[in-house]
C-alpha cells in the first residue's frame, strides 16, 4: 500500500493513464493540423494564427499531464494545481539564464512523470494535516520539494532517454529489418493495452524509420481488430477500433489473448515494408497509424519529391492495401484453419 488506499499498481495505473490523457491531449491538434496548416498559411493567414495555437497546446504538455495524473487521483484543486505546477517545474520545458526564462519545448517526458508521482506522493503524504492553511502553503511545498527534486533528476533522466532514442537508431542502422519487425510488432501489443504508444515514442524521441515502423504497428492492430469486431460487435465500435483506437478492444484481447496472433503476423510484415520502403516519422507522429491520417501525412514529409502521386499511392498501398489484405488474411488462417478461437473472441462486452 502506498497509503490513503492506494496500492502500488493503482498508483503507477493513475500515473501512467493521466501520462497518456494529457500527451494525446497535447500532442494530437498539433500532429492533426500543423502540417496542413503549414501547407496553407502562405496562402490563407488564418492558418497560421490556427499554427501558433496547436503549437501553444504542444507546449503545454507537461501542465496538462500533471492535472490528468492529479485527477486520476481524485485530487482536490488546490492539490490538482500543485502538482501541475511542480510538474512543470521539473519537465524540463524551462530554460533559465541571466535573461530570463525561455520555453524550450515540452521538456522530458519520462521526467515529467517522475516529478508528477513526487508530486502526488508528497501530497498523500501531508493528507489533510494543513486543513485551512493548505491554499497558503501546500503549493509551496509541493512545487519545492516535487519540482526541485525533478529538476535535480532531471540532467540524469534526460541522458538515459537521450540515450534509448539513439540506441534505437543505432540498432535500425544495424539490424534494419529486424529492427522494423520488433518495433511494428511491439507497438501493435502497446496499442492494445493501457500504456500510450504516443508517450513512449515521445519520451525516447523515436523517430525516422522506428517511428514509421511503430506507426505500422498501431495499423496492424486497428486493423486486426476492426476485421475480427466487424463480425460480432456493432458496426459503430468497429469503426472506433480502426479509425479511433483499437484500446477499446483491450477487454477482449485480455479475455482471449491469442486474438493477437494474426494482428502480430500483420505487424511484422508492415514492418518489413517500413524498411524497404523507407517510412519515416516523427516522435510526435509516432503512435498514432492512421488514425487523423497523421502516420501517412508525416511518412509523405519525408519521401523523395514530398507528396507526389507515386508517392501517393504507395502510401495507400502500405497503409490501407497491405494490412487489410494480409489482416483479413492472418485473421481467417488462424481462425478457420488453425481454429486457434472463434469470432465470438471479440465480442466486446459491456
Amino acid at each position: 500500500m502506498t497509503g490513503n488506499g492506494q496500492t502500488v499498481r493503482r498508483f503507477i495505473n493513475n500515473v501512467l493513464t493521466g501520462l497518456a490523457i494529457g500527451i494525446v491531449a497535447g500532442l494530437v491538434p498539433s500532429a492533426l493540423l500543423s502540417e496542413i496548416c503549414k501547407a496553407l498559411a502562405p496562402h490563407v493567414p488564418i492558418f497560421a494564427i490556427v499554427l501558433q495555437i496547436v503549437t501553444t497546446i504542444m507546449f503545454t504538455v507537461p501542465l496538462l499531464i500533471g492535472t490528468a495524473i492529479a485527477f486520476k487521483f481524485n485530487l482536490n484543486p488546490i492539490q490538482m494545481v500543485s502538482v501541475a505546477s511542480a510538474t512543470y517545474i521539473g519537465s524540463g520545458a524551462l530554460t533559465f539564464s541571466s535573461t530570463g526564462v525561455q520555453v524550450t519545448g515540452m521538456g522530458d517526458l519520462i521526467n515529467t512523470m517522475l516529478t508528477a508521482s513526487l508530486a502526488v506522493g508528497v501530497i498523500l503524504i501531508i493528507g489533510d494535516r494543513l486543513k485551512a492553511f493548505a491554499p497558503l502553503v501546500l503549493p509551496t511545498i509541493v512545487c519545492i520539494v516535487s519540482g526541485g527534486i525533478g529538476l535535480w533528476i532531471l540532467p540524469f533522466v534526460r541522458n538515459i532517454t537521450t540515450l534509448v532514442g539513439h540506441l534505437v537508431d543505432s540498432y535500425f542502422t544495424l539490424a534494419p529489418v529486424f529492427m522494423g519487425i520488433l518495433v511494428a510488432v511491439s507497438f501493435s501489443i502497446i496499442i492494445l493495452s493501457p500504456i500510450s504508444t504516443v508517450a513512449i515514442a515521445t519520451a525516447i524521441s523515436m523517430s525516422g524509420i522506428a517511428s514509421g515502423a511503430g506507426n505500422l504497428g498501431v495499423v496492424a492492430a486497428a486493423v486486426g481488430m476492426f476485421i475480427g469486431s466487424l463480425r460480432v460487435n456493432p458496426i459503430g465500435l468497429s469503426l472506433s477500433a480502426l479509425l479511433g483506437t483499437p484500446k477499446i478492444m483491450i477487454a477482449a484481447v485480455v479475455r482471449k489473448p491469442v486474438i493477437m496472433v494474426p494482428v502480430l503476423l500483420n505487424a511484422a510484415v508492415l514492418g518489413v515494408l517500413a524498411v524497404v520502403f523507407q517510412i519515416k516519422g516523427t516522435p510526435i507522429s509516432a503512435g498514432f497509424g492512421f488514425s487523423g491520417l497523421v502516420g501517412p501525412i508525416n511518412a509523405v514529409r519525408f519521401m523523395p519529391g514530398g507528396a507526389t502521386g507515386a508517392n501517393l499511392l504507395l502510401l495507400i498501398f502500405i497503409f490501407l492495401i497491405v494490412p487489410f489484405v494480409c489482416g483479413w488474411f492472418f485473421e481467417w488462417i488462424c481462425r478457420t484453419k488453425l481454429h486457434l478461437y472463434s469470432k465470438e473472441a471479440y465480442i466486446e462486452k459491456p
